[in-house]
């Protein structure tokens, strides 16, 4: 009897520590997470282009999550302040960031601390395309009568941006010298004040991407004259492209996720097929189309996404010395 009743607890006790096991094995993240809301960083204010994707993407990825996710806006520094509180935060999935090309950019121009060793790239979802915008009924409704104004005319010709020596100013730069010409680029502090500012003839032209405007374009007040693609856009076939023109510059804000880094391996892989699945859904299509988004394809993985950071930080750098000389 004592025999049986030792070989009953002993059974006893095995299931249990197999129990335990199986419990410890099935607690990963890959399995439990997201166990609580998430926040999403946005280092801009609201209504911007960075603030619009990361509400429209996170809508459509807390359906699949089955959780909560809030974006909170954190203006300020170009993005740095949030990429600050991003890159100090726990690395476990619950802290994300929502990026534009200005990260690369304050990389390049060391205008924040945190490289991207800090954080772990998620994904790429939107690759905006940049243009370059005229008055319909002005002297410059063609980029060669523009660009031929200003080699005749160097620094006599403006172009306006939004803000100096950021995005709109090193593309422009980037332009500049493909082109080999030499603008006046005129920092806005909006992009409401820079299509003012060309509207009232006090610019020559300015860099903006369709959605923005799609309204002037379409009522003919304003022509886009060039755009930054490397082939033609089968929506607008009569707009130049800077790579018909033997012009190689195709940059346009690109806008993603990242992680702190150190988030597990299955998390940002989980992520980032959550916003994969974000991304093919009706509403962010919609979305995408009437934004003028969809001129270009802009996803990218968590590894192609880390290596198009890094080629564009040393782009950039390169481009922010040959100015700054």
């Amino acid at each position: 009897m004592f025999r049986k009743s030792s070989r009953v607890v002993s059974t006893v006790v095995m299931l249990l520590i197999l129990t335990l096991m199986l419990s410890a094995c099935s607690s990963s993240s890959e399995v439990t997470y997201p166990e609580k809301n998430i926040e999403v960083l946005v280092g801009w204010g609201a209504g911007g282009g960075t603030d619009t994707f990361a509400r429209q993407i996170m809508k459509q990825a807390e359906k699949e999550l089955g959780v909560a996710i809030s974006v909170i806006n954190h203006p300020g520094a170009s993005g740095s302040i949030a990429g600050d509180l991003v890159a100090n935060a726990e690395a476990d999935g619950y802290t994300l960031w929502a990026i534009s090309s200005n990260y690369p950019l304050n990389v390049a121009l060391e205008k924040t601390p945190h490289g991207l060793d800090k954080y772990i790239p998620i994904c790429r979802v939107q690759a905006d395309t940049s243009t370059i915008q005229t008055l319909s009924e002005g002297e410059y409704d063609t980029v060669d009568k523009l660009v031929e104004a200003a080699k005749n005319n160097p620094g006599g010709i403006s172009i306006g941006g939004t803000g100096a020596l950021g995005f709109d100013d090193i593309v422009v730069s980037m332009w500049e010298k493909e082109a080999g010409v030499d603008f006046n680029y005129v920092p806005y502090e909006d992009a409401g004040q820079m299509h003012a500012a060309l509207l009232g003839g006090h610019i020559d032209a300015m860099f903006e991407e369709f959605g923005p405007t799609i309204g002037l374009i379409q009522e003919g007040r304003i022509t886009v004259v060039l755009a930054f693609n490397e082939d033609k856009l089968e929506e607008f076939p009569d707009v130049a492209v800077s790579g018909e023109k033997g012009w190689e510059v195709y940059e346009g804000q690109a806008r993603g996720i990242l992680a702190p880094a150190g988030t597990p391996d299955d998390v940002v892989k989980k992520l980032e097929e959550v916003f994969k699945n974000a991304i093919e859904q009706e509403e962010y299509k919609t979305y995408e189309k009437d934004s003028y988004l969809h001129l270009r394809d802009g996803w990218l993985g968590s590894e192609d996404f880390k290596a198009y950071l890094e080629n564009s930080i040393e782009m950039y750098k390169e481009v922010v010395e040959g100015i700054q000389k």
